[in-house]
């Protein structure tokens, strides 16, 4: 286990550090993170980054693989763009979390702001705590979980993707062109998974799914090319 402190680190020379760590390292602990911007971006491979303390906008973006375990809360666009891993807060983060993440885990044991999982494609999102306004605005794929309370706007625009939500008036507080439905089977078996995984106690027959209304439970494909490539002659 190794621990950095970013104390008078420009926030280039904290992750390029952090970098070589984790690369090194099974386990990294970030001293004084002094709710720095851009704190964890485009990690690879494995490991667990412990943080603590707060951190600021576009924590874990791009992140690929490590476990970013934040004691605080974290600014807005936290995990912008992930493709692997996981983000875990201990607190609350800002708006816009998650946004076009493509895979991975976050999950806030707190609040969250406006847009959770904006324009997301894949993945699973988890917020214990309420949720703003427009929670799943165009998304394209991917799983968020609220067990709070949600702001108004609920999956507006969204193409595929599905919002599982234990707020009781979800009815009343939807976007266009979507519609709340009985959470499947196989969708209970999943979430369960990973509330016994992320230790989350909530019942799982409480939540409903918000789902687009024309496409309805599909997953978003990132290239399914119609036609083949003809080969070259030679």
């Amino acid at each position: 286990m190794e621990h950095l402190d970013i104390t008078g680190k420009s926030i280039v020379e904290a992750n390029r550090a952090l970098r070589s760590l984790i690369s090194d390292h099974d386990q990294v602990i970030i001293d004084n993170p002094h709710s720095s911007h851009n704190l964890g971006t485009a990690l690879k491979g494995y490991g667990k980054v412990t943080i603590n303390g707060s951190t600021g906008y576009f924590t874990g973006g791009f992140l690929a693989g490590p476990t970013l375990d934040i004691l605080g809360n974290t600014g807005w666009y936290t995990g912008d763009n992930m493709s692997a891993g996981e983000i875990i807060i201990s607190k609350n983060t800002g708006s816009n979390c998650g946004p076009s993440m493509m895979g991975g885990t976050i999950l806030v044991r707190g609040n969250s702001g406006s847009r959770v999982g904006f324009a997301m494609k894949g993945g699973n999102l988890i917020v214990c705590g309420d949720v703003g306004r427009w929670a799943g605005y165009m998304t394209m794929g991917g799983r968020i979980i609220v067990l709070g309370k949600m702001g108004p706007v609920i999956g507006e625009s969204m193409y595929r993707g599905i919002i599982h939500t234990a707020d009781p008036d979800v009815e009343e507080k939807l976007g266009n062109n979507v519609s709340v439905v009985p959470i499947a089977d196989d969708e209970k078996k999943e979430v369960s998974a990973l509330f016994e995984k992320y230790q989350i106690d909530h019942p799982v027959d409480s939540l409903k799914s918000v789902i687009p209304l024309k496409t309805g439970r599909k997953k978003y494909t990132i290239f399914n090319p119609t036609h083949k490539v003809r080969p070259k002659n030679v």
